[in-house]
């Protein structure tokens, strides 16, 4: 059975200054179930990216959980940021998943 993503992102830590840091990104398997998360930074996420993977946002909503906009990286600045697809939604887009900072 085919699959719409090789990892989704669920939730984001962000630094002082409201960028992402890590990601809590999850494996996709057949069929697109997925495993459990792992704090992944930002840096080896886009490292995946370029790798060829596809990186999509996964988010709740009732009566679960749905795969929702594509994520790429863009440079700036001489630094390289996550980023979601430009016609992605407020829901969907990385800045608006769940916050992870309570979570170290």
């Amino acid at each position: 059975m085919s699959k719409s993503a090789n990892y989704l992102i669920s939730g984001v830590w962000k630094d002082s200054n409201d960028n992402i840091t890590h990601v809590m990104l999850h494996l996709v398997n057949d069929g697109d179930s997925w495993s459990m998360g792992e704090k992944t930074s930002e840096a080896n996420a886009i490292a995946l990216l370029k790798k060829g993977n596809i990186i999509k946002t996964v988010v709740w909503g009732y009566p679960g959980w749905s795969i929702k906009s594509k994520v790429t990286y863009i440079q700036r600045a001489g630094k390289e940021y996550l980023r979601s697809e430009a016609n992605t939604t407020t829901k969907d887009n990385l800045d608006n998943l769940i916050s992870m900072k309570a979570i170290k």
